[in-house]
């Protein structure tokens, strides 16, 4: 259990140091706006293309993993369709409790593996990577769009989905691994020096974009929001690993990704589509927060 929490150490503290710092107003607010949208658009998307583009997959049974990512967030979507209407909430809130349950914070998922399984689990993320990613953009831009009021169009769902940065970071970087694509030595040298940076820059997006303002509002939502991620995601992640024999590191991963907090740019998805924002920004710093104890029960006790 030591060994397990202080492996998750450093990635908390890197997160508690960007709230700090951002607290303290250390730099202009724009400063950390155009930091986070350079990590969005930049440097996590060429980490995702280069993970799954260089990614060795020879010795991994990497579809079981596949099958059970998908079978937990299938699954949770249906919970979350059950409870629209016993929640008795609004079409913003329940996008926002939508997206604190299903999006997962993979700033905090692929430093954890790095910490907890070096490159086993950077090559193993790249699965996870490439099974979640696309699937839970595409859930959370189809419920915003549904429950938020934004009256978005077929087409303008479509279009959104066409233009995240990370759908088609993934896309780029399967399509890499499956012809080969050979990346010469420089430009490799430089997607390898920008994914590296893209870690520690995720972290202090999380970190400056935790927001304590407000938690004791709405604390029903809050707090379902807050088991649905950190105790029911995990656990389905678990059963179904042991129903697809996922085990090993694998395992591991999939509970990381399972017990992760909720991503931070849910709140930049809820803005623009006109979900609950500053709910979403509650959930996402209240998840972040308790991450810092459910986690490591979860990988020692699971992964």
């Amino acid at each position: 259990m030591t060994a397990v929490f202080g492996a998750l150490l450093p990635t908390f503290l890197i997160i508690a140091l960007a709230a700090g710092l951002h607290r303290a107003r250390f730099l202009p607010e724009a400063a950390w706006d155009g930091m986070e949208r350079a990590t969005y658009f930049v440097f996590f998307p060429v980490f995702l293309f280069h993970t799954l583009a260089d990614a060795r997959f020879a010795g991994f049974h990497v579809w079981p993993l596949a099958f059970a990512l998908l079978s937990s967030i299938a699954v949770m979507a249906g919970v979350l369709a059950l409870l629209r209407k016993p929640l008795g909430v609004s079409g913003p809130q329940y996008s926002s409790l939508y997206q604190g349950a299903i999006r997962w914070n993979s700033f905090v998922a692929i430093a954890t593996l790095q910490a907890l399984y070096g490159a086993t689990g950077i090559t193993l993320a790249a699965v996870a990577f490439a099974a979640i990613v696309p699937v839970v953009n595409t859930l959370s831009v189809i419920a915003l769009t549904r429950h938020s009021g934004a009256n978005a169009t077929t087409r303008t769902v479509t279009k959104s989905l066409a233009r995240n940065p990370l759908i088609l970071a993934c896309a780029a970087g399967i399509a890499a691994q499956l012809v080969h694509l050979p990346i010469p030595g420089p430009i490799e040298s430089t997607l390898s020096v920008l994914s590296e940076a893209s870690i520690a820059l995720g972290l202090f997006t999380v970190g400056a974009g935790l927001s304590f303002g407000g938690l004791k509002t709405r604390p029903r939502l809050i707090a379902a929001a807050c088991a649905l991620r950190l105790l029911l995601m995990p656990g389905l992640m678990l059963t179904f690993c042991l129903i697809y024999n996922v085990s090993g590191p694998a395992r591991g991963v999939a509970i990381v990704a399972g017990a992760v907090p909720t991503a931070t740019n849910s709140y930049i998805l809820a803005r623009q589509l006109g979900g609950d924002a500053p709910l979403m920004a509650n959930i996402v710093t209240l998840t972040t927060i308790l991450a810092f104890v459910t986690m490591p029960i979860l990988v020692y006790l699971f992964a």
